[in-house]
């Protein structure tokens, strides 16, 4: 037996076939879906932050630097544009892109399109929410901070979802994200309070959030417990234990959580470009290593013997077992590794938040889930899913300060309710790894 053979369904992510017509796809239902969805959103921009705002307020974007101690970008002029008008226009546009999806039903860069369309959405709430006159008091809108700030609730998100494709693509259900995140921000922050270096930090990070995958695995692979259980277990330790530690060590001995960030790293010359340079090219080290973990990430799975054998396990474990695949072996090393990566990212979410304080990752872990089965299972789908809740999440902890009528707890509820839509199948259905979550058993 092939081992390319036993992956097939997995490395091309096609849609079922009929049997009796091979040569034609059963139509996409998620692919129709996002393409209704596409429309109707684009309608609501229009009529919504477009007509209904009236014709005569205006926004203004400006493009300040968000951190005047680092590397100040080209300057570059506020922009003034009227906030109907621009809206309308923004919502003929994702209506369009939606009518392109029903009409070509494109079998690849759906979530692209649909990507795209979410990003114009938030673009255009934020040039709603910052009209005058309107409701706030700020007047005008600095994208520049907006971007900023998505990017870095992105970045965590992303370390999330790398951790739960690494465990998943073997078959192993990683609900433990939230707990390792936990676990990686509390010690991140307890030693770069003592040594004030976050290399360090990083280190004590990767090797808890290990052992914690090691606890997944042990539990999960040796005495078959129920994957989902002892993931919500560890979470529950971690969140019970670092509120434990909070009150008895932390509050007690503030020096042990002074609050520092990672300072910037700038490229020379790119950090000035308005705009992007900040977002891309002014962050901190963890931003640039994220970015090499999904390259790493995206090439290891699907460009290597590794990841072949991974998605073998993943998809057919007795088939891999009998080509010479220990299959838990490679769970076990997986799960490990995507442990190492959760804590990672709780050093990044410490790195740019400082303090720690308990409850701190806000649920991060479940959506960096979402984000992973929203981008099925890939790398690059997970990337473009992150950015969408990124921003999602930090309009809900922003756009309260702008005195916008929408309740401060239905803002809150944004983002989990984009969660909850993805993980119900409500974009369309999406098809997880073969064996994911079954436990292994030999003959």
């Amino acid at each position: 037996m092939e081992l390319v053979s036993i992956i097939t369904p997995a490395a091309s992510d096609v849609t079922d076939v009929p049997s009796g017509n091979l040569t034609q796809a059963v139509p996409d239902t998620r692919t129709r879906v996002i393409g209704i969805i596409e429309i109707v959103l684009g309608l609501f921009i229009a009529l919504v932050f477009g007509l209904g705002c009236g014709s005569a307020p205006k926004s203004t974007l400006s493009f300040d630097p968000v951190n005047l101690t680092g590397t100040i970008p080209w300057h570059l002029s506020p922009v003034t544009v009227p906030t109907a008008l621009t809206n309308i226009i923004l919502g003929a546009v994702v209506a369009l892109v939606g009518v392109f999806i029903l009409v070509k039903s494109p079998k690849r860069g759906v979530m692209v399109f649909f990507g795209f369309g979410a990003v114009l959405f938030f673009f255009a709430v934020l040039l709603w929410a910052a009209r005058t006159p309107g409701p706030s008091y700020i007047g005008f809108l600095n994208l520049t901070a907006v971007l900023v700030g998505g990017a870095s609730i992105a970045m965590v998100l992303i370390f999330g979802s790398l951790s739960g494709i690494l465990c998943e693509r073997s078959g192993v259900v990683n609900i433990a994200i939230e707990g390792q995140f936990i676990g990686g921000a509390l010690l991140g922050a307890v030693i770069a309070s003592v040594t004030g270096n976050f290399f360090y930090a990083a280190i004590g990070g990767i090797v808890l959030g290990g052992l914690l995958g090691l606890l997944l695995a042990f539990l999960a692979l040796r005495y078959q417990s129920d994957q989902i259980i002892v993931g919500v277990v560890i979470v529950t330790m971690m969140s019970g234990l670092s509120s434990y530690l909070n009150l008895q060590v932390l509050s007690p001995y503030p020096q042990y959580n002074v609050g520092n960030q990672a300072p910037l790293v700038a490229i020379p010359g790119l950090a000035k470009i308005p705009i992007l340079g900040p977002v891309f090219f002014n962050e901190n080290a963890f931003f640039y290593v994220m970015i090499l973990l999904v390259i790493t990430v995206s090439v290891g799975l699907f460009r290597t013997r590794w990841g072949l054998r991974v998605r073998a396990v993943g998809e057919h474990p007795k088939a891999a077992e009998a080509v010479g695949i220990s299959v838990v072996r490679t769970r076990y090393r997986n799960v490990v590794m995507g442990g190492a990566v959760a804590g990672l990212g709780g050093v990044a979410f410490i790195s740019l938040h400082g303090q720690f304080q308990p409850g701190i990752t806000s649920g991060y872990g479940y959506i960096a889930l979402a984000a992973m089965i929203f981008g099925r299972w890939r790398p690059s789908g997970a990337v473009a899913a992150s950015i969408i809740f990124g921003l999602s999440v930090y309009l809900a902890n922003n756009l309260q300060t702008w005195n916008i009528p929408i309740g401060t707890e239905i803002l809150q509820m944004f983002p989990y309710i984009i969660t909850i839509a993805v993980v119900s199948g409500l974009i369309g259905r999406v098809r997880a790894p073969a064996a994911d979550g079954i436990p292994y058993k030999r003959d």
